[in-house]
């Protein structure tokens, strides 16, 4: 098949629009640009044209499509019902990046929405694709104009080279604004759900409609357990692995001295290495990406996947970028890289090699429980200093408590774990020790979730009151955790540490 290529500028946007019609209308499919990223278009309510998406992408059948319209008065012919939080998020950022999931109208065939009895709408503010859309009799089904699991198209060069040959045809319009796929929310249910994050954020979805869910498969410590998510997606991303450069990519947590230090020790001429304009001079070796400046996070989130890409080209064989989480645009950036890692993150001590060290610390009633931990520790091969006490004789537990939270403090270990009968004790005397955040923990979820939202540094638990085989759950939990970075937690981690 031969692929038309449209060129904005060669052509007035009015016969433009009618000829990419045109070719929509009689079940072509046609990529256009959207404020977001590309799309690739076909007729929403043809099915044949839906399978045609699907096989061009090289996609899933069960990934439901989004269907794209240019007015809010197509919406009532392809929804059973609009709820009241619709509207108000439609009159707040349509059009815009934000899409809405209803239930379909039985118009919308089960091709276009993966089988699914739901459907996903979206009314997209890029003048070309309104100019498309608008001589549509028909809702456009549009998901990112790229082969299936590969980074995004936020460039017509990019569409081309995923999609040469295999549509009819591609405007091109240059680079699209934005760079993120649109935020995600499903309004089936009693509360909206956040399906996906993107440039409209969570905090802004709330001022409109108040609280907001987000559904588990796309938070950051799912994505780090690299659970599989086993049921039907109702929305694109939720399923697959996303967005994945060519060379395996890995991303670094941890501060850009530290990154910097690890990289510059690992990396060559075959590395890339993703950072910020500010970072470029901390890294000595390796191919060095800038994907934009701290001063306007929309930099970095325009740039992600053509930065992605651009590995591709120069045929990198690893890839490493920063964590970057802060920011309003932190959780999406942070959610299509993480998926493009396959939730491979690591901190710069792992990237290096070198074992994780863990002070551990007890009083003589935690004596007992301390001695099966350092067994435990031994066995998964990290590296721990046995701080004492060092029999059931009583001593005061504040000397142990205190030496561990130093090593912490001093960077000396990665962790602490303090034991004594309730917990309690070792966790008051190591607070009082500057940067330390001791948390008692009862329970493997407690453990997981002052790490992912505290950054808990040091555990505390009560060797009078929980078994051992808890006690080792809740360990493995706590060590296996990294903070999640999100920027509330960020900034309530720094009022923590504030006098």
């Amino acid at each position: 098949m031969d692929t038309l290529i449209l060129k904005t500028g060669e052509t007035a946007l009015s016969d433009l629009s009618l000829k990419a019609a045109e070719i929509l209308s009689r079940g072509g499919l046609l990529a256009f640009p959207t404020e977001t990223v590309y799309g690739l278009g076909g007729n929403g309510l043809d099915p044949s044209a839906a399978r045609r998406i699907y096989e061009a992408k090289g996609r899933p059948s069960d990934n439901p499509l989004i269907l794209h319209i240019a007015s809010k008065e197509q919406l009532p012919t392809l929804v059973k019902r609009i709820p009241e939080t619709a509207v108000r998020l439609m009159d707040r950022f349509w059009p815009g990046p934000l899409t809405l999931i209803f239930e379909k109208a039985d118009l919308v065939p089960a091709e276009t929405t993966g089988g699914l009895k739901t459907v996903a709408v979206r009314m997209p503010s890029h003048p070309v694709a309104q100019a498309i859309l608008s001589h549509c009799e028909f809702p456009v089904a549009a998901p990112s104009a790229n082969r299936s699991g590969r980074p995004s198209t936020t460039k017509a060069s990019h569409v081309i080279e995923d999609l040469d040959g295999r549509v009819e045809a591609i405007v091109d319009d240059g680079e699209t604004p934005i760079g993120l796929e649109s935020t995600i929310v499903d309004l089936t249910g009693d509360v909206p759900v956040l399906l996906r994050p993107g440039y409209v954020t969570l905090s802004e979805l709330e001022e409109v409609v108040g609280p907001v869910e987000t559904d588990p498969a796309i938070r950051r410590e799912s994505i780090l357990k690299k659970q599989e998510f086993t049921g039907r997606p109702k929305a694109p991303g939720m399923k697959y692995r996303h967005y994945a450069p060519k060379a395996p990519l890995t991303v670094v947590s941890g501060t850009a001295m530290e990154v910097s230090e690890a990289l510059n020790g690992i990396a060559d001429e075959k590395t890339g290495i993703l950072t910020v304009d500010e970072h470029r001079h901390l890294y000595k070796k390796g191919a060095v990406l800038s994907l934009g400046t701290l001063k306007d996070p929309e930099t970095v989130a325009h740039s992600l996947f053509d930065v992605l890409r651009t590995c591709d080209t120069l045929g990198l064989q690893r890839i490493y970028s920063e964590d970057f989480s802060e920011g309003a645009l932190g959780e999406p950036i942070m959610n299509r890289l993480l998926k493009a890692a396959g939730g491979d993150l690591v901190s710069p001590r792992e990237l290096k090699g070198g074992t994780r060290m863990i002070a551990v610390g007890c009083d003589h009633g935690g004596f007992e429980l301390k001695e099966k931990i350092l067994a435990h520790l031994k066995e998964r091969g990290i590296e721990y200093t046995d701080l004492g006490c060092y029999s059931a004789e009583s001593v005061d537990y504040p000397v142990y408590a205190k030496k561990v939270a130093h090593m912490v403090a001093e960077g000396k270990a990665e962790l602490g774990i303090l034991i004594c009968t309730t917990g309690i004790g070792v966790s008051m005397a190591a607070n009082k020790v500057r940067g330390v955040r001791a948390a008692l923990c009862s329970d493997p979820l407690s453990a997981e979730l002052t790490r992912l939202h505290n950054n808990a540094n040091v555990l505390c638990m009560a060797g009078g009151i929980i078994g051992p085989n808890l006690a080792l759950r809740i360990t493995d939990t706590f060590l296996d955790t990294a903070f999640s970075n999100v920027e509330r937690h960020a900034r309530r981690v720094g009022m923590i540490e504030e006098d």
